[in-house]
């Protein structure tokens, strides 16, 4: 006869459901199981007890190693299901009280799918359950009762280092794309009051993979930021992106007609602050010079598409 307690905080409804179905599988295999449930404040601790059935051949120690690998790997899926994306949203809310209720959860989200992705040096999801895994199995080598936050915490600290880089990465990948989207929302805002000095801007980048900014009769628009977007300075410290949505709010276009193919996040932001003013062109019939699109890759757009957030 073989006993183990299991016990959890945060997740005591899936512990017995997940329990509930394991213990089916040992019966199935011969084991004659029975459990108990105690409630101890907020924690959960179910009792489960494991023999030999009489009809069953299987030795003592035969029904221990197998009783608690079972429990060990139940433990640690469990584990990589629900109690780690609640212990990274406990972190969060703990460590940054100034975030609301809808950050935190935005941050454990971002913090979550940079482990499942395994950034930052985490080892990848499947590495790691491997060796969550084994430490729970050596855990229970020796011990009748695991409380699952408690080994997380205590046990595991090398893990729970990874959950709180990945929160704080995502945090700092949270703030900045916030930030990045109130800019573009001022930007915005600036471009909508502002008068209109051209009828259309169209864009075009350079084989040195600079942009130039044309006039519909193919003369160049003038600014100092035009001018920087087109010299040699171009990308020296500065953001080359950053610097044609510059150029390109100084003209203060009614139309924006790109002659390139832009990367999503330039595609996304041009979009968003020229928002309804956007158009690529598709280069069949286009006399623009240095039009990079009479040779585009097949997009399947029309003669003159709005250009499209990816």
């Amino acid at each position: 006869m073989d006993c183990v307690q299991i016990g959890s905080y945060l997740a005591a409804d899936s512990l017995r459901r997940r329990l509930f179905c394991e213990l089916d599988h040992l019966r199935a295999q011969g084991l004659e199981i029975s459990i108990r449930y105690r409630v101890l404040g907020d924690l959960t601790l179910i009792e489960c007890t494991a023999k030999s059935s009489r009809n069953a051949l299987v030795g003592d120690q035969d029904l221990r190693r197998l009783f608690r690998r079972r429990l060990a790997n139940l433990t640690a899926s469990m584990i990589f299901d629900e109690v780690e994306e609640a212990l990274i949203l406990d972190a969060v809310r703990t460590h940054h009280p100034e975030l609301g209720e809808e950050e935190i959860t935005a941050v454990s989200e971002h913090a979550a799918a940079l482990l499942n992705e395994g950034v930052g040096g985490v080892l990848e999801p499947a590495m790691r359950l491997k060796e969550v895994t084994a430490d729970v199995e050596e855990y229970l080598c020796d011990a009748n009762a695991l409380v699952i936050e408690g080994f997380i915490r205590f046990r595991m600290k090398e893990y729970m280092e990874e959950l709180k880089r990945s929160a704080e990465e995502a945090l700092i990948r949270f703030m900045a794309e916030r930030e990045h989207r109130e800019f573009v929302r001022l930007l915005k805002y600036f471009v909508d009051i502002q008068d209109q000095r051209q009828e259309t801007v169209h864009v075009v980048r350079t084989a040195e993979n600079r942009f130039e900014l044309r006039s519909p009769e193919g003369g160049r628009v003038p600014g100092d930021y035009v001018d920087t977007l087109a010299s040699d300075t171009a990308g020296e410290g500065v953001d080359v992106a950053d610097l044609l949505i510059s150029a390109l709010i100084t003209a203060a276009p009614r139309k924006v007609v790109l002659h390139f193919e832009p990367d999503s996040a330039t595609a996304e932001t041009i979009d968003a602050v020229f928002e309804g003013r956007v158009e690529r062109c598709r280069g069949k019939d286009c006399k623009v010079d240095g039009c990079s699109m009479r040779h585009p890759s097949v997009t399947g757009e029309g003669p003159m598409a709005p250009a499209k957030r990816q």
